[in-house]
């Protein structure tokens, strides 16, 4: 590997780290920002539900514009919208300017996610090469989900919660300046320099609806009128998105790609896992904090092993892809989420922390494993000149798949506790309900397993990664 590549590969890893720690960061500070702000209850989940519904609503359609107009264009936008979000965040002073900066670095993340990934497969070939890249590019991916546990806690306590945004500042300068020059573009010269604007509307509407409305299911319950006026909403956004593709003489996603089992199965496969990853750290911090009663700081540092696993186990999952297949490595790895989730069961209200770590670093290790090669799938499944519509529809299967298992395990969780019995708010109580909520990531884990192994054709377990 060249010294540029690996130069690109460090910004482009740097870029999608920063987006993803947001993801959970703000999460941790976000009791301190309602406080010195005067958010009220409601109010302040906009502070994480801006972020998430831009992000989720536009990472299709911005990683479809990087296939036409420019991949690296697309990734320093981003980078710098990203950037200036963050800094007018931190000086926010009113509750409605953090809000809309949030939706602003949802917005940003939209754009230089996908584009990292589009052109991360444009730069290094295929096989050998590109399935190592793409380890890496995944272990920064699920560090920066981990970090933002560990971080928040950390710099919320010892800096205040406004360089929780400010630190993305000085991050997204140093991939800012050398990526114009290390990054070569790269686009579809072939497609049609015209964007499908009713297709553009319909799919990021519909997408933004859904993800809204599954968002607040832990609050509002599956069926409140919120719930389901906007789901309703939101699917019919997105079968007007279907009949406008068809339509369309230059549709955002071709109807025939989603067709195709290449594109198919990663995808399912993708959703299926993030329905794990959000969800269980979920879990993870009503048990330590709630159950336990430890501070955001002592819980952020419990996540320190976890880290490490998936440090440790995403550059492996690169090589055990090009060595034994992504089918199988994707296989092992499903197997030991599930094997990490359920040694998190002992958990009590008096001890069994010991069993949660070690299932913590079990089950990190195995969503790498799985994660790694099915991005591997996922990334080229569109073809070599839709890499962007690729990492758009990857990026969206995440997305909703971290919305639906959120959803399904919060109310697993309560439903279950009340079931149980005990007490009002008892922790009894609520540590059975957090264990019925790891038995459903089980089942998300178990589910993906035959997707993998029955959906991937024998080609997708090739050495090349294909």
């Amino acid at each position: 590997m060249t010294t540029r590549k690996r130069l690109a590969l460090f910004l482009l890893c740097l870029a999608s780290f920063i987006a993803v720690v947001d993801t959970t960061i703000v999460s941790i500070a976000l009791p301190s920002m309602r406080r010195e702000l005067g958010f009220t209850g409601a109010d302040a989940g906009w502070i994480l539900n801006g972020y998430a519904l831009t992000f989720g609503g536009l990472v299709l359609l911005l990683g479809r514009a990087g296939d036409l107009y420019g991949r690296r264009r697309l990734f320093v936008a981003g980078l710098a919208l990203f950037g200036a979000a963050s800094l007018v965040g931190g000086f926010a002073w009113e509750p409605w300017i953090l809000v809309l900066a949030r939706f602003i670095q949802g917005v940003g993340a939209a754009a230089l996610v996908p584009a990292s990934l589009s052109l991360l497969t444009a730069i290094f070939a295929k096989g050998q090469e590109r399935n190592r890249a793409i380890g890496t590019y995944g272990a920064m991916a699920a560090l920066g989900f981990v970090v933002g546990m560990v971080g928040g806690g950390v710099i919320t306590e010892f800096l205040g919660w406004r360089w929780v945004l400010f630190v993305n500042v000085p991050v997204a300068l140093a991939a800012l300046l050398p990526a114009p020059t290390a990054i070569p573009e790269s686009r579809n010269e072939r497609a049609p320099r015209s964007l499908d604007l009713a297709g553009a509307l319909t799919a990021t509407s519909g997408l933004g609806l859904l993800i809204y409305a599954i968002s607040e299911v832990p609050k509002n319950g599956w069926t409140s009128a919120s719930t389901l006026g906007f789901g309703a909403l939101g699917t019919l956004f997105m079968a007007c998105f279907v009949v406008a593709e068809r339509r369309s003489s230059a549709p955002l996603v071709p109807l025939g790609v989603l067709k195709k089992p290449a594109v198919v199965v990663p995808n399912a496969a993708i959703f299926l896992q993030s329905m794990v990853g959000i969800a269980w750290l979920y879990v993870l911090t009503l048990y330590i904090q709630e159950v336990l009663g430890h501070s955001a700081l002592r819980a952020g540092l419990l996540f320190i092993p976890m880290t490490l696993a998936s440090v440790v186990a995403a550059p492996v999952a690169g090589r055990l892809a090009t060595r034994l297949g992504v089918r199988t490595t994707a296989s092992l790895g499903l197997a030991l989420v599930a094997v990490g989730l359920l040694l998190m069961t002992p958990m009590s209200v008096g001890g069994g922390l010991a069993f949660v770590l070690l299932g913590m670093v079990v089950g990190e290790g195995g969503f790498m494993l799985s994660n790694v090669p099915l991005t591997i799938v996922g990334s080229g499944s569109a073809g070599e000149d839709e890499r962007g519509l690729a990492a758009g529809l990857l990026n969206t299967s995440m997305q909703l798949g971290n919305a639906w298992g959120l959803g399904v395990v919060a109310t697993v969780v309560a439903a279950a506790s009340v079931a149980l019995g005990g007490e009002a708010g008892s922790s009894e109580a609520l540590v059975g309900g957090l264990r019925w909520g790891l038995y459903a990531c089980v089942g998300f884990a178990v589910l993906a397993l035959p997707v993998v192994l029955m959906g991937l054709p024998r080609s997708t377990a090739s050495k090349d990664g294909e």
